[in-house]
């Protein structure tokens, strides 16, 4: 018999394939590779995020259904076992029940915690109120929390409030967001020019 004719023959090619099948089956039965894991947290790593987003927009809407807050980031993380995002460069807007712009905030680093719908913001915070005629006041710390059930924002840490007539220094503060009220803690000091 040829070469030709073996290779042509269904019963050799058979027994070749057959041949084959088992040899792959006894390579990969005594392989000693790891299996392969399909757990996420496994292949990250437990500090590496289950997601993220470039150029991220954050949107809650009040019980009516006007829009509440606006949260813009360069990065967003998010730890879904903590209900956690993370936000690199956070930069927002609130809006009151009318749908208007009234306070816009920023800092370096922020967190949102889901669960409790509080936004933690550190890191060169910045919040300016926005002020149809005059001058917006702007309020500087280095933390702040952001309680968006209750529409509040308070810090312990000092603050520092700039306004048209002057500049107010205190540790620690409460602010009602839809209200425009602003509580300051202790030690509040102020330096004011009197109009002429």
């Amino acid at each position: 018999m040829t070469p030709g004719a073996l290779i042509r023959s269904p019963t050799l090619r058979t027994l070749a394939l057959a041949a084959t099948l088992v040899a792959l089956v006894a390579v990969l039965w005594q392989s000693d590779e790891p299996s392969i894991t399909t757990d996420a947290a496994a292949l990250r790593g437990e500090s590496e995020p289950d997601s993220f987003v470039v150029e991220s927009e954050y949107l809650s809407f009040s019980e009516t259904g006007h829009l509440a807050t606006r949260i813009e980031s360069r990065r967003v993380e998010q730890f879904d076992a903590d209900q956690l995002i993370s936000m690199e460069q956070p930069h927002g807007t609130l809006f009151g029940e009318a749908n208007d712009a009234t306070w816009e905030l920023r800092a370096e680093e922020g967190e949102f915690l889901q669960s409790r719908d509080l936004m933690y913001l550190t890191g060169d915070v910045r919040v300016v109120r926005l002020a149809e005629t005059g001058v917006p006041m702007s309020l500087s710390t280095q933390a702040l929390t952001l309680d968006n059930e209750s529409r509040t924002a308070y810090t312990s840490e000092p603050v520092e409030i700039n306004e048209a007539l002057g500049v107010t220094r205190a540790i620690g503060m409460k602010a009602w967001i839809d209200e425009r009220i602003l509580e300051l803690n202790a030690q509040v000091e102020g330096r004011y020019e009197t109009g002429r």
